[in-house]
């Protein structure tokens, strides 16, 4: 096996290591259970025996009472391996997605842009539950069947070397093959797993963008991506099937004619009278557990690997380094920001800066604007000092002191954010509005609805804060989710503001009611206001200007008024002045 699959084995092991003591009881209960197996072909012999040989029917039924015996003692060992392996697995797999869920959700921003979220749905669903069928079914029967083939080879050697023959013959052509299978199978396990999880991707996307779909009558564009998809999925799928179909053959083949060559040479032997019949068909069923043993493995290999394809992925992404948030870190206040000469580059955008050797300091409770053509570095910028992603070059001070002074947690939690694309969780409004502070009471959660002049359109809801938002909110307006949105950093109560476009797009009456509940939410904050409508930021204290990644001006509004430059400009254009 592989170095990689090695480690991907170890690490789904490692997660079996808190279940030790149960998965150690079902193999101790499993070797019995399979060595009875084992026992009744001999059983069996010997009840032909006795049926050809003798006419006590007493010494029949007394061996028939030890079959039926045997058989209840396996089917008791069985159930106690099987359910106990079934239930250590159903805990294991929920914990790994559990922990797999959990550590995709701390990886920072600049990781997660690697991925789409089909992938990672992908991840969570088909790869684990693929990994959970194979240590629930296909690795307990991986067992089983070694001791079968162990255990029959044992007894068909000391009952005849002769009638062994055949069957040995065939064992390393069979091994040989199921090397070279498997090395292949190994390959295209991963490739189906990826192919799979851009199923996902596309269904996911799709779904999520489906009002722009629609709007664009491209229906059968995403039906065709996803078409092509499945079929490179399917045809690796297939691949896979044929190659584990022809080992399956080679083996039947092979097996099944060591055993016809068995019968047929045991036939002359007990016709010699050198073995008796029952003691051939003890051997043809021994050879025949053989068989099945080996015909097993190609499936079971199979299962197996597809499990460690999956596992090189997941791993992978357990691997990526995770955001220290430092949760529990003490409360603190921060009310002023500053950046020093900061540059930035998206991670697969390493080639061009999104912000280069910007610098500009935010003092407590002053209100600024940035503004500036899509592109300009506005929302990148917005983003560190969130520290959403951090700086390629420079520093971030907050009250004066490095950034790395404080827990991401503490620097987050000092910041409220209303951005201009509002998307709410599924749930009520309540639970929208809840999560700037989930220990709020009902009361509270009530006054910032109506700080955000969002209550009166609650209650017009027959369930008012119960009602249900939809898919990302899609049953609430742009406004009433943009008051939602506000609504919830009311109830966050932060010392600093990010406004990111927040009354773009909105008829007159929305964005009137919405600029009345900011300016409400404004009051005695630190306040970052981006836009694009000059209308908004006129009463702010400082105004950058931004262009290619730089700040190419700086001001109040009458200031930069006086100055022959691009704000005047963008002024004389929208006819505010």
């Amino acid at each position: 096996m592989p170095t990689q699959k090695k480690q991907s084995f170890a690490f789904l092991l490692s997660h079996y290591k808190p279940h030790s003591l149960k998965m150690v009881l079902a193999l101790v209960f499993m070797i019995p259970s399979s060595g009875i197996s084992l026992v009744f072909p001999a059983m069996t012999g010997t009840i032909i025996d006795q049926i050809l040989t003798t006419n006590d029917p007493s010494s029949l039924y007394q061996t028939g009472g030890l079959f039926l015996g045997l058989l209840t003692v396996q089917a008791v060992l069985g159930y106690i391996v099987s359910i106990t392996m079934s239930r250590t697995t159903e805990q294991v797999i929920a914990s790994l997605r559990s922990n797999l869920f959990q550590h995709i959700v701390k990886l920072p921003l600049a990781t997660l842009s690697k991925h789409r979220i089909g992938e990672l749905s992908s991840r969570i669903s088909s790869d684990l539950t693929q990994i959970q069928e194979t240590f629930s079914f296909s690795l307990l029967q991986l067992i089983r069947q070694s001791i079968f083939l162990i255990g029959s080879i044992i007894l068909i050697l000391t009952r005849s070397v002769q009638l062994t023959i055949p069957i040995l013959v065939g064992m390393p052509l069979i091994v040989a093959a199921a090397v070279l299978i498997g090395r292949r199978l190994r390959a295209l396990s991963t490739k189906t797993q990826d192919a799979l999880a851009q199923t996902s991707t596309i269904v996911e996307e799709t779904l999520q963008s489906l009002a722009s779909v629609k709007s664009y009558v491209q229906e059968q564009h995403e039906i065709g991506r996803y078409r092509a998809a499945l079929s490179e999925n399917v045809a690796l799928a297939i691949k896979g099937a044929r190659l584990r179909a022809l080992f399956v053959t080679f083996i039947i083949f092979t097996i099944f004619g060591g055993i016809a060559a068995v019968i047929l040479y045991g036939a002359r032997l007990v016709q010699a009278g050198e073995v008796s019949m029952g003691e051939l068909l003890s051997f043809l069923m021994y050879a025949m557990f053989v068989g099945g043993a080996l015909g097993s493995f190609a499936e079971l290999f199979g299962q197996i690997q597809k499990s460690l394809g999956a596992a090189v992925r997941i791993q992978e992404l357990m691997e990526e380094e995770r955001e220290h948030v430092g949760e529990d870190a003490q409360s603190v206040s921060i009310r002023g920001i500053e950046l020093r000469s900061v540059s930035f580059a998206y991670p697969d955008r390493q080639d061009r800066l999104a912000v280069e050797d910007l610098s500009l300091t935010i003092t407590p409770g002053q209100r600024i604007a940035f503004i500036g053509e899509s592109g300009s570095g506005k929302s990148t910028t917005a983003s560190l000092i969130q520290r959403l992603y951090e700086p390629s070059n420079g520093s971030l001070l907050y009250d004066g002191k490095p950034a790395n002074d404080y827990s991401l947690a503490q620097i987050r939690r000092n910041i409220g954010v209303v951005p201009q694309d509002i998307v709410l969780f599924g749930g009520t409004i309540e639970e929208n509005i809840r999560y700037g502070r989930p220990d709020a009471t009902i009361e509270e959660v009530r006054l910032a609805a109506k700080g955000a002049n969002a209550l009166d359109f609650i209650q017009e809801f027959p369930d008012g804060f119960s009602t249900l938002v939809g898919e990302r909110g899609m049953k609430l307006s742009g406004g009433q989710r943009q008051r939602v949105a506000i609504a919830r950093a009311l109830l966050k109560n932060p010392p600093i503001l990010l406004l990111d476009e927040a009354t773009s797009s909105l008829d007159a009456e929305s964005e009137h009611l919405i600029q009345d509940a900011l300016e409400r939410l404004m009051e005695n904050r630190t306040s970052v206001i981006i836009a694009h409508r000059l209308s908004t930021v006129r009463t702010c204290d400082v105004i950058h200007v931004f262009a290619h990644g730089r700040i190419i001006e700086s001001g109040s509004h009458e200031t930069l008024l006086q100055k022959d430059g691009v704000y005047r400009r963008w002024c004389d254009l929208q006819f505010i002045r």
